[in-house]
């Protein structure tokens, strides 16, 4: 009897110990997975996949800055609890891509644990773009979105310098660990400055586009568009912290600028508008520069290289249908609709595509959308709030009314295209999840 005894406690004890070595596994995994911006649903569909090719039964919670994970043996007779704490970690829809194959590899081939943690750690460990190179091509996509706005060559160059010094800076403060918050505010403040030397200076004619794209590099467009689709897939308490984050970045952007304005005396209640007559040739002029401004801003989330090329076509595709909505004659809609319509046409491409080149839809689709993003609609709100404190009251209830009428706009613009892209991918959840099986 107490040598049964003795070898049924030994049983348990390896059986425990494999629990407990799979679910610091599998929470090493999916905290990676929630540190370099993938959505929820994406996580714990493949966190369950990797459970299953042990013959375990998960349970995982995930929240916004810890999970928690349940393994649970085929009987249910024994089970381990593991909590994590996410990683800080940059965006990274390549290790994205590559985290979510393998969770495949081990479901198909079922592949021991110590093979695993060797993958894992050479994902993981795999060197990202060149800085130098991202810092380019961030610069240039911010002049292209100069562009977009309606801004002339003068603000083009302008903007690509602001862009160009302000990124820099982002990157070396984050380098040494300074805290994001201030990183933005910082990043914020010195592009706004260079780009206010338009007002000063240079007089070029699109002197507000020049200080108000001057920094929209910063946007946190991945996190917002990440947080509105987990809220619509069912898990609002990370899409409410994912927004929460991103609306904290956009008040450091707007407390950058701030300083600018307050220390320069500009007065940026101006707003140019450039009427294009050929509405054909300017939605193709449009696509085109937003194809350059999707790849730059996708470079910055590190993708797949593969990826770049249909970034490009996606956003430039978006855009173009976007404006031709817009300013056709016999179309003019709203910017919401329009949005909404554009980001459909997204999303319904690129589920194709993630499957033709065995890449998450969401590495090409999210930086498709970012140069739709309603950056001059946020840079109206912040200044009527900034009019707000600074001008006399007889002006205040004016830019009360101003400011929220723009910020709604950004709100419905952003949550119309993101979920316009979604719902295809939605549509198709079964090939959009299994894109990265081999």
């Amino acid at each position: 009897m107490n040598n049964n005894q003795s070898t049924q406690q030994e049983a348990d004890g390896k059986v425990h110990e494999r629990l407990k070595d799979t679910a610091i596994f599998l929470a090493e995994y999916a905290s990676t997975l929630m540190a370099v911006g993938a959505q929820t649903s994406r996580i714990q569909l493949n966190t369950v996949r990797m459970a299953r090719s042990f013959g375990y039964h998960t349970n995982l919670l995930i929240f916004p800055k810890t999970l928690s994970i349940t393994l649970l043996d085929a009987e249910h007779n024994r089970s381990y609890t593991y909590i994590k704490k996410t990683p800080g970690m940059a965006l990274n829809f390549k290790v994205n891509m590559k985290l979510s194959a393998l969770s495949w590899r081990a479901f198909d081939h079922k592949l021991p644990l110590g093979e695993l943690w060797r993958m894992f750690k050479m994902i993981v460990k795999e060197k990202r773009e060149s800085p130098w190179l991202v810092l380019l091509l961030a610069s240039l996509a911010n002049a292209c979105f100069c562009r977009l706005f309606d801004g002339n060559l003068t603000s083009m160059a302008i903007v690509f310098a602001a862009t160009l010094v302000g990124f820099f800076i982002r990157q070396q403060l984050t380098r040494r660990g300074v805290n994001h918050l201030a990183v933005f505010v910082t990043c914020a403040f010195v592009s706004t400055m260079i780009g206010a030397t338009d007002y000063l200076y240079f007089h070029g004619g699109t002197e507000d586009i020049s200080l108000g794209t001057s920094m929209l590099y910063l946007v946190p467009g991945v996190p917002l568009i990440n947080g509105v689709m987990d809220i619509v897939d069912g898990h609002a308490l990370d899409g409410i912290a994912r927004l929460t984050n991103a609306c904290l970045l956009i008040i450091c952007i707007a407390l950058g600028l701030s300083a600018t304005v307050i220390m320069l005396g500009i007065d940026p209640t101006t707003f140019t508008k450039v009427v294009r007559p050929d509405v054909v040739r300017a939605a193709i002029a449009d696509g085109l520069f937003a194809a350059v401004a999707g790849v730059g801003f996708a470079v910055i989330s590190n993708p797949p290289r593969k990826a770049l090329a249909v970034c490009a076509l996606l956003a430039c595709v978006g855009h173009g249908i976007r404006y031709f909505l817009m300013h056709s004659g016999g179309l003019m809609l709203d910017q919401v609709t329009a949005s909404t319509i554009a980001g459909f046409a997204i999303g319904l491409l690129s589920v194709p595509f993630a499957m033709r080149i065995h890449c998450p839809a969401e590495c090409f689709a999210f930086p498709s959308l970012l140069p739709m993003v309603p950056g001059m609609f946020a840079y109206k709100a912040i200044r009527d709030l900034i009019n707000i404190v600074r001008l006399p009251d007889a002006y205040t209830m004016e830019y009360v009314s101003r400011f929220f009428s723009n910020a709604s706009l950004t709100v419905l613009v952003m949550f119309g295209m993101v979920v316009g892209c979604i719902i295809p991918i939605f549509i198709f959840h079964r090939q959009s999840f299994s894109v990265t099986r081999g």
